[in-house]
C-alpha cells in the first residue's frame, strides 16, 4: 500500500472509529500499539511502566476520537497524547528515587532474557539519566525517527526548544558515557 493510501485508509478507520466502529479501533489499535509501546518504553525505561502508558493512551483516543481535529496525523496524535500520559505518571515522584526502582525491577526482569550487551546497557543507563524533557526529546527524534518540528508539536513546545534539547541530551549523554567507559559507571547508573 503506498503512503497516499495508506494515509486514506487510515483516515477511513479514523472516522469509523469515531462513528463507534468497535472493529475500525481494533484496526488502530493493532497498527499502532507496539508503536507506542516502544515509545513509552523508551520514555519511562520500565516494561510495566509503558504498558500502563500504551494502555492509558489508547483508552484516552477512544474517549477523545470524536475530537480528533486532523490537524495532525493520527500517529503524531497518538504520540502526543502518550507523552503527556508519560508526563502525568512522572510527575509526583522523586526522579532518583523512581530510577532506582525502575533499575532494580528492570534488573530482576532481565535475568531471563538474552544478555543485552554492554554498549546498549551504557547507552540505556547514560539516558536515565537525562531528564524527563530531554529524554522526550531524544525518543522522539532518534528513535521513533520524527523530525525536530513533528517533535516539537507532540511535545507542544518550539522547535528549537527541541533542538536545544537535543543539543543539552548530546552534551550530557556523551559526559555519562564517558565517565561509564572509564568505569565511572556501574550499569545502574551509580558510581563503582
Amino acid at each position: 500500500m503506498n503512503p497516499s493510501e495508506q494515509a486514506t485508509d487510515e483516515a477511513q478507520l479514523v472516522a469509523e472509529a469515531a462513528s463507534g466502529c468497535a472493529d475500525a479501533f481494533s484496526e488502530l489499535f493493532k497498527r499502532y500499539y507496539p508503536m507506542i509501546h516502544a515509545f513509552a518504553y523508551r520514555l519511562s525505561l520500565c516494561p510495566a511502566e509503558a504498558a500502563d502508558i500504551a494502555q492509558d493512551t489508547f483508552i484516552q483516543a477512544a474517549r477523545s476520537l470524536g475530537g480528533f481535529r486532523r490537524e495532525a496525523s493520527f500517529k503524531n496524535w497518538l504520540y502526543t497524547i502518550a507523552a503527556n500520559k508519560g508526563r502525568d505518571r512522572h510527575r509526583g515522584r522523586v526522579r532518583q528515587e523512581r530510577l532506582s526502582q525502575d533499575w532494580q525491577a528492570l534488573h530482576h526482569q532481565e535475568a531471563g532474557m538474552a544478555v543485552e550487551s554492554a554498549g546498549a546497557m551504557a547507552v540505556r543507563g547514560a539516558l536515565a539519566t537525562l531528564g524527563l524533557d530531554l529524554r522526550e526529546a531524544v525518543t522522539l527524534v532518534y528513535y521513533e525517527g520524527l523530525s525536530h518540528a513533528e517533535a516539537a508539536r507532540i511535545l507542544g513546545c518550539a522547535e528549537t526548544t527541541v533542538s536545544w534539547r537535543i543539543f543539552r541530551a548530546k552534551q550530557q549523554l556523551k559526559k555519562q558515557l564517558r565517565l561509564g567507559a572509564a568505569g565511572g559507571l556501574s550499569h545502574d547508573g551509580r558510581r563503582s
